[in-house]
């Protein structure tokens, strides 16, 4: 019996495939998003009735959650990137870090004051983690 002949239409790996950035900047938008859902789900069921400081608690935590998860699809979709300067030494990474400890602090204080929103820590550490990388290459 012959041995089997390769099929022809098959090809030799070409060797591992370029990692992007791009894909873990996916993931970091899907779990903060993910991450603001959860912290809904307690605030709403945690509480009997919601005062007027609870909803105003969560309408910023939204705002915050969409604008965190906002940066990193941009960065996904490559429209821009941790380096980008908004104003004067400002730049994107810095300005996201201070959206970070705001959402922070504003998902620990809604009652009933739980610490869901430290899952944040996360993804801000990949996007820390992406943002010195890249600084690394570019010297």
């Amino acid at each position: 019996m012959a041995p089997a002949e390769p099929e022809p239409d098959a090809e030799a790996d070409p060797g591992p495939a370029k990692q992007s950035p791009k894909s873990l900047f996916w993931v970091c938008a899907a779990v903060t998003v993910l991450i603001g859902a959860f912290q809904y789900s307690h605030s709403l069921s945690g509480t009997a009735g919601l005062d007027a400081l609870a909803v105003l608690g969560l309408i910023v935590m939204t705002l915050l959650v969409l604008a965190l998860a906002g940066i990193y699809a941009l960065c996904a979709l490559e429209r821009t990137d941790l380096h980008h300067r908004l104003y004067g030494r400002l730049d994107l990474f810095q300005a996201m870090t201070i959206l970070f400890v705001a959402a922070v602090l504003v998902g620990v204080l809604i009652p009933p004051r739980t610490t869901t929103t430290l899952g944040l820590l996360l993804p801000f550490g990949i996007a820390y983690w992406l943002y010195h990388l890249t600084i690394e290459k570019s010297e």
